[in-house]
C-alpha cells in the first residue's frame, strides 16, 4: 500500500479525488488543503511522480505537526468537544494504518 498526499482535483462536476487515490479524503490539512489517501503497490495505472508518498512514520508525523500547530478535537461521552493528546493523535495515525 502506498499512503499519498494529495489535493483535491477540479473536473466539471466540482472537485474530486484524483482517480489514481483508490480510497482518500482522510487527514485534511486545512493549511495547504491536502489529504491522505491510499493506493496499492505497484497499480496499473499511472500516478504522477510529483504526489508525495508518505512513510507510516511520516504520516504521523505530519499529523503531529497538524495537531501541534492547531489541536484535533475529539468528542466526550458527555458530547462536549476537547482536544486530543499527542498520544491519541499518534494512535488515530496507526489505527487507520492498521485498517487498510
Amino acid at each position: 500500500m502506498a499512503i499519498l498526499e494529495y489535493k483535491l482535483q477540479a473536473g466539471p462536476h466540482g472537485m474530486h479525488c484524483p482517480d489514481w487515490v483508490e480510497n482518500g479524503g482522510y487527514f485534511y490539512n486545512p493549511t495547504d488543503f491536502t489529504m491522505v489517501g491510499w493506493s496499492r503497490d505497484n497499480a496499473e495505472w499511472y500516478t504522477p511522480d510529483t504526489v508525495v508518498v508518505l512513510t507510516p512514520e511520516e504520516l504521523e508525523t505530519r499529523q503531529v505537526n497538524m495537531h501541534n500547530a492547531n489541536p484535533m478535537q475529539k468528542m466526550t461521552e458527555s458530547g462536549e468537544m476537547e482536544s486530543m493528546t499527542e498520544e491519541e493523535v499518534r494512535e488515530q495515525v496507526q489505527s487507520w494504518i492498521s485498517s487498510v
